[in-house]
């Protein structure tokens, strides 16, 4: 990973008075609440937990950052949980992009009929059945037919990004950011908002807070592990506390910028 090689200044460029767990949850008044988690991996029981620890109501809303799948063994089960809840919105990641395509669901997960795997994402994909999607792969075969379909349906309608206001403030939530801005966000291909790794003070998309996973913090510096990080001037929110490497699954609110975790070290999924 290039983050091996952060300097002491880019270190020094990330927020260390953001880290807020915990908030007693004072609902009264508070109104419709908007929360984003990510990076799930996996675990089944970690994110029933974070569910429960939110408190999430009926008219809260719950952005899921992709990849729900793969390092930890109850992928499915998240998936299945989550289409049964209308205010969980999903995101694509690139674990769910690989596996659709593996799944021969290209058109619908990705939602690009027309772009056929580059050699690069077929490199990825052979990691993908080799290595993080193996368990994932075995959970889907023991699935019935209409419960493969439902799966493959419930990925079609993954989006790439979604755009919020809250608390004022707005919002772009993607699984990863591109390496550049100043586009259309249709312009876009999955590839260039799923795969490409940024550091937290990188936001290519100004006026705007951007909200991603996909990259563990632990690779910013150790002293970030199993935390969210977030950018000296507060537009990049790094949600990806490392919940599939037995760190901790994050959420926060975009109403309170109130922060959650719970520890996946011992979640069944990973052990």
């Amino acid at each position: 990973m290039c983050y091996t090689n952060i300097n002491d200044n880019k270190r020094e460029n990330v927020r260390k008075d953001f880290i807020r767990d915990d908030f007693p949850r004072k609902r009264k008044g508070l109104g419709k609440m908007i929360y984003v988690i990510s990076d799930i991996h996996g675990c089944y029981r970690s994110y029933l937990k974070m569910l429960e620890k939110l408190g999430v109501r009926e008219s809260d809303t719950v952005y899921v950052l992709g990849d729900t799948i793969d390092r930890g063994r109850n992928g499915i089960k998240v998936l299945q949980d989550m289409m049964m809840r209308p205010n969980i919105i999903p995101i694509l990641g690139n674990h769910e992009y690989m596996a659709a395509h593996a799944l021969d669901s290209l058109a619908d997960a990705a939602r690009a009929a027309d772009l056929m795997p580059t050699p690069e994402l077929k490199k990825k994909l052979i990691k993908w059945f080799s290595d993080s999607g193996a368990s994932t792969l075995l959970a889907y075969r023991k699935l019935s037919p209409e419960e493969k379909r439902e799966v493959l349906d419930y990925l079609s309608e993954f989006s790439l990004y979604e755009e919020v206001r809250a608390g004022g403030k707005d919002y772009l939530l993607m699984h990863a950011a591109p390496k550049t801005g100043g586009r259309e966000m249709s312009s876009y291909s999955p590839e260039e908002l799923l795969f490409n790794h940024s550091l937290p003070e990188e936001n290519p998309f100004p006026g705007k807070i951007l909200v991603t996973g996909h990259t563990p913090t632990f690779l910013f510096g150790d002293q970030y592990r199993g935390k969210i990080v977030i950018s000296e001037n507060g537009d990049h929110i790094c949600l990806d506390a490392g919940a599939g490497y037995g760190e901790n699954l994050a959420a926060v609110c975009l109403n309170t910028g109130w922060q959650y975790y719970v520890s996946t070290k011992d979640d069944p999924a990973l052990n």
